[in-house]
Formats: structure tokens, C-alpha cells, sequence
């Protein structure tokens, strides 16, 4: 299903937030949010490709100059839609929202950073969440600090919100990732603590009647052997990128690779899109961590060994450093967000470059040269 990315501003400034780099350089050309007739352009994409549910993204959405007017359109088009928002709207939307009630519209607050907000920052979301009288639930961005923490206070504070203010009984988690300019994300070679984590959460909630879910993150399968009663399906292979639709009618397969845009306006139907992406998305890209190399789950095709998008973006970085650093500030980016690991199998090659320090890493050696 595709998302639309709306707006490039957000009133928030999150650490662990993957699509910073994407909004900042939007942000740089001067575009702030999309264009009305763009927008059009898209909703007529969705109809032509038979979809009729539309997820709304930023940036904040709600920032979008003519945000009602883009849910009443959706609304006479017999679209469901979700907004993605952190809830601090202004009260005349909130009011205007409320007194219009757009059928099929729905809202997912992530209240990740809520408590962390100043008093008069706290009010504005206080209002949305009180006031809005559509179906709201909330949702939760694991982070590196929830994994040190272990504490399950993150998860009764949200208990306490649903109850508060009247929300659906519903909790959606997101894992941080690593990503360009961003920290505070969990690195993949945690994400068994993380799976440990949720499960244990998730049992709390089915206690108070609240039901989970979890995002489009790929967990490889030795991750999950050790799960019993898992709150949520788990998937070990990405079957289809998400596909982002952005400002200026620019198309990505997620914001991994988002490097790698074309205009909506080249293609009729959704499955022409994926068509043009497939070779970008493909796995035979991948350079695949030492203790994958003889997995039986990744050659029989049934785990990408985690987020195939990010895969594919640490190996093009490693292949940049094997054939003598072409790209060495590229190199750096990725091994300082933890995109790159420490524990790669390489094909011995012609090129030798030595270890990592000659790119001024200053971290192990791979075990390896290349």
C-alpha cells in the first residue's frame, strides 16, 4: 500500500526519526508540502490502480495548507484514510474537524516524544486527543533508550492515555532505525532483545484488553526461534516495498533507498511502479552478514535477514569501501549509523585496502580483506 508524504515540516525534532535526511532536502529546494493539483494527481494514481485507502504522512500532515480540504475530497472519493500525526494541531482544525466529521478517517498518534513535551506543547495534544471525535489509537517508537531502560513505565504511561482520553484500545509499535543524520535507533543486532521486549509488553496489554501491532520491519528467523505466544505476526522476508509518494509527485520504494525516485506522472497503475523498482529492491544486492552466509531461511527465499531496504543499503556502502574507497564519505555515513556491521563475509578479491582505520573508522578489523 502506498503512503503520502504531505508536508516536509514538523513542529517535533525526534533523534531517532528515518526520514530527517528526506525532509531536510526537500526543505532545501524550498518545497514545504505538496502541491493541491499534485495531490489530485495522486488520488486519481490510487483510483486507476483500484485503491481506495490512502495513508497520510509528513513531515506533520496536519500542516498542510489545505489538510481539510484533502480529507473531504477523500471523503466524496469513498477513500478510508489514516492520518500519521503527533496530534499538536491548531484548535480551530481540531474544532473544524470535529464539526465537519469526514467520514473513513482515522488517526494514529505516535506519542513517542509526549512526555518529554514543554506544558504548553502537552496542551495541544491534549485538545486533539480530547476532542476529536474520530477513532484514534496510538502508537510507540521502540527506541535504543527503551532497550537500556527495560522499563515497562513507557508502556503503562500509554495504558493510562487510551483510558484517559477515550482512545480505541490499540497500541502500534515501530522499531528506530538506523538512517542518514538520525541516532537513538536500535541497532539490528538487537532487535532479539527488542522482539523479548514486546512480547513482554504485549502481554501487559492483552491484560487491560488492548490489542498490538508492529510495523513493516523484517525480523530475521533466528531472531524469532526463541519467541513463544508472539503478540503479532512476524515476517521474515519484505514481499513488497511500501511504495512513498512525496512533494513534486516523487515515488520511492521506502525510505531506505528513497535515493532512488521517479515521477508518479511516468506510470498508469500501482503495479507499474513496483514493476520500475524491482531491480532497485532486488536481494541478489545484498551482502549478507557472515552468519547468514549458510542459512538454510535465506537461500530457500524465506528471510531477507532483517529490513531488506537497509541490506541493500549497507552493502552498497561495503562494495564502495572493496573497490578502494570510491565513496569514502559515503562509507563513513553508514558505518557511523550502524548500517554497516562488523561481522561481513567477503569474497577474497583483487583489491586489498587493509582494514577499516585506513578510512579513518578507527573500529575492527573485518574479518576479511578486501
Amino acid at each position: 500500500m502506498p503512503t503520502v508524504m504531505l508536508t516536509t515540516k514538523c513542529p517535533n525534532s525526534c533523534e531517532w526519526c528515518f526520514a530527517r535526511a528526506k525532509m531536510e532536502a526537500y526543505r532545501a529546494r524550498g518545497i514545504e508540502e505538496m502541491s493541491w493539483e499534485d495531490f489530485l494527481a495522486v488520488v486519481s494514481f490510487y483510483e486507476k490502480s483500484g485503491l481506495n485507502h490512502m495513508i497520510l504522512l509528513g513531515g506533520e500532515p496536519t500542516l498542510h495548507s489545505r489538510f481539510e480540504d484533502i480529507l473531504e475530497l477523500l471523503g466524496s472519493r469513498n477513500f478510508t484514510v489514516l492520518v500519521v500525526t503527533n496530534g499538536l494541531c491548531e484548535k480551530t482544525l481540531v474544532d473544524n474537524l470535529v464539526r465537519k466529521k469526514i467520514p473513513g478517517v482515522e488517526f494514529g498518534v505516535n506519542t513517542t516524544p509526549y512526555f518529554h513535551y514543554p506544558a504548553d506543547t502537552r496542551v495541544k495534544a491534549d485538545y486533539f486527543m480530547s476532542r476529536i471525535n474520530y477513532p484514534v489509537f496510538l502508537s510507540y517508537t521502540v527506541t535504543a533508550d527503551d532497550l537500556r531502560a527495560g522499563s515497562v513505565h513507557p508502556l503503562l504511561d500509554r495504558i493510562s492515555m487510551i483510558m484517559n482520553f477515550g482512545l480505541t484500545r490499540h497500541l502500534h509499535f515501530q522499531i528506530a532505525v538506523p538512517a542518514r543524520e538520525n541516532t537513538g535507533y536500535v541497532s539490528f543486532e538487537d532487535y532479539g532483545a527488542v522482539l523479548q521486549l514486546l512480547v513482554r509488553w504485549s502481554k501487559i496489554l492483552r491484560k487491560n484488553g488492548i490489542s498490538t501491532g508492529l510495523d513493516c520491519h523484517s525480523i530475521p528467523k533466528c531472531f524469532l526461534k526463541n519467541i513463544e505466544n508472539a503478540p503479532f505476526a512476524f515476517r521474515s522476508k519484505c514481499e513488497d516495498f511500501v511504495i512513498d509518494i512525496g512533494p513534486c509527485l516523487e515515488a520511492w520504494p521506502c525510505f531506505p533507498l528513497s535515493e532512488h525516485s521517479c515521477n508518479l506522472s511516468q506510470f498508469e497503475k500501482l503495479g507499474d511502479v513496483r514493476k520500475c523498482f524491482s531491480k532497485v529492491g532486488s536481494c541478489e544486492a545484498i551482502i549478507y552478514e557472515e552468519c547468514c552466509s549458510e542459512c538454510e531461511s535465506r537461500m530457500d527465499g524465506t528471510c531477507d535477514a532483517g529490513c531488506r531496504g537497509f541490506q541493500i543499503l549497507r552493502s552498497r556502502a561495503l562494495l564502495s569501501a572493496r573497490s578502494g574507497g570510491k565513496d569514502q564519505a559515503g562509507v563513513m555515513e553508514y558505518w557511523n549509523s550502524g548500517i554497516v556491521g562488523n561481522n561481513l563475509q567477503w569474497q577474497r578479491g583483487e583489491t586489498s585496502t587493509g582494514d577499516l582505520k585506513s578510512f579513518g573508522f578507527g573500529r575492527t578489523r573485518f574479518p576479511y580483506t578486501f
